[in-house]
């Protein structure tokens, strides 16, 4: 009971944050952006550091930020299901992304983002099952058998 509550209460933070990223009419600031550009500038300038651009970083960003939602739903699922946590995380994408196009329009809708969320969902459902494969199976305690009464 205990596990289920905290995996509720987990749920329930990490849904505030996803909701709070894609779908507030919050934007970087010019600060918050300004940082990023001299990080993702700062690797550039490092020796094999030009492949890492601003459209890379943000995909890597949204990866990173569907990890825990892939990990969160494999972990809602029956232990052989762990793969519909990354189904989960694409579904999810795709409501946000229509959210964003419909709805929002300060906001950009990409249908990269689908793939990019899509992909971490799918890495935190495989991490969670890896995990889970290597734990035994939980067995379930068997009622015992009431003596019938006729």
């Amino acid at each position: 009971m205990f596990r289920k509550l905290l995996l509720l209460a987990l749920t329930a933070a990490y849904a505030w944050v996803i909701w709070r990223m894609t779908l507030t009419p919050h934007v970087f600031s010019e600060a918050e952006n300004t940082l990023v550009l001299r990080a993702v500038a700062w690797v550039q300038q490092q020796p094999h550091g030009a492949w890492f651009t601003y459209d890379r970083t943000e995909f890597l960003a949204n990866v990173a930020m569907f990890v825990p939602v892939g990990v969160i739903a494999a972990l809602w699922l029956p232990r052989r299901w762990w793969v519909l946590g990354a189904f989960v995380a694409v579904v999810l994408s795709v409501g946000i992304e229509f959210a964003q196009a419909v709805y929002l329009p300060y906001r950009v809708a990409d249908p990269r983002d689908v793939l990019s969320n899509g992909l971490g969902g799918l890495i935190g459902a495989t991490f969670v099952g890896f995990v889970r494969s290597l734990l035994p199976e939980r067995r379930r305690r068997r009622r015992p058998l009431r003596a019938r009464t006729a």
